[in-house]
């Protein structure tokens, strides 16, 4: 590595702290405004909270960095510009482009290190911090759904569990309704509870309307099991998950499922998600690529003016990324084009400004 570039992101890591730091502690301040009332009444002490934020920690992280790395370039090229080294360094014949290369790779890093996190860590940290929540409340327990359904379009069968433990695969006060292709019943099953065991389903205490025959007929057994009924406990705890709760590779299989049963209803929220997962990280190198022409064009305005161009930024790329990725949920647009229009939006600018650059 160059002594020029060794420079460069010294003066460009310092900047990156000091915003990481600020707009960290911004974050938490609006959150625990958020949930103070909740962490007041339930009695929450002060090691729960602290608990609660290094679970959503990461969530935080992903967000954060990009609006970071826009605000450390503008400082840093504002802070090289009141000191006249980036005329130096241009009239000494180093191209902007190549001024802009360590910055890129540091954009290039973070975009992999955020996909990384928002992969591997973020769905997770969101279902244990609503799991967190509810349990304060009183409202449940981790690893625990309330009130949990699901639907099964492909064999026409509902389920219904007042309790499900995905942990244990245990449900409590099941309902399940097998219809025919004609929508008329076929099996209702009642059930106190039902756990999976040895690749099946085991009912206890157990009231059973069976129509399949001429005659219905009505029975009550303290123990049965239906081989035929083959969804998973893994299965029914996908369908209990958000799509931000899922990984990329969890959100493809469950698209698949999706197509296989007809139920295209709701695929468009799903598919946006998996998309948005591979778009958002690029937003890293993005607003780099954005900072470089914008932090050397206010180089001599001194670090205020960068601020406000940074804010702005922020707050006009978040606008409509919100309203792109509503859309694509809403099914308006496709999710490829509701993912990635913003990032093509900013990077296409970004190219005309760095190429307006002398």
């Amino acid at each position: 590595m160059r002594i020029l570039d060794k420079y460069l992101l010294r003066e460009f890591a310092l900047p990156l702290l000091y915003c990481f730091d600020a707009f960290l502690m911004l974050w938490i301040v609006q959150d625990l405004l958020g949930n103070l009332s909740d962490f007041i009444q339930f009695h929450a002490r002060l090691g729960q909270i602290l608990h609660y934020y290094l679970i959503v920690l990461p969530e935080a992280f992903v967000l954060i960095i990009p609006m970071s790395l826009l605000l450390a370039v503008l400082f840093c090229l504002a802070t090289l510009g009141k000191h006249n080294e980036l005329i130096a360094l241009r009239a000494s014949g180093v191209s902007v482009l190549r001024l802009a290369m360590p910055l890129l790779a540091m954009g290039v890093l973070a975009s992999l290190l955020v996909f990384g996190v928002n992969e591997a860590f973020v769905p997770k940290s969101q279902e244990r911090a609503d799991a967190f929540m509810n349990e304060l409340r009183g409202k449940g327990e981790r690893n625990v759904l309330e009130n949990f359904f699901f639907s099964n379009s492909v064999e026409h069968r509902d389920w219904y569990a007042r309790r499900f433990n995905t942990r244990t695969g245990v449900l409590e006060n099941v309902e399940i309704h097998e219809q025919r292709p004609d929508g008329t019943p076929r099996l209702d099953i009642f059930a106190e509870r039902a756990r999976w065991t040895s690749g099946a389903w085991a009912f206890y205490q157990v009231d059973i309307y069976d129509y399949r025959q001429t005659l219905a007929s009505v029975a009550h057994v303290a123990e049965t099991n239906f081989p035929a009924i083959k969804d998973a406990p893994n299965r029914l705890a996908l369908e209990g998950r958000r799509p931000d709760e899922l990984s990329s590779s969890e959100l493809r299989r469950y698209i698949r499922a999706l197509k296989r049963s007809g139920r295209t209803a709701r695929i468009a929220q799903y598919q946006v998600t998996l998309h948005y997962r591979y778009a958002f990280p690029l937003t890293c190198f993005i607003v780099i690529w954005l900072g470089i022409p914008l932090g050397m064009r206010v180089s001599r305005s001194g670090p205020m003016l960068s601020v406000g161009i940074a804010l702005l930024l922020v707050v006009t790329f978040y606008f409509m990324t919100s309203i792109t990725l509503a859309m694509g949920r809403g099914d308006r647009i496709p999710p490829v084009l509701a993912a990635w229009l913003t990032n093509a939006i900013f990077a296409a600018v970004g190219a005309v400004l760095l190429a307006r650059v002398r």
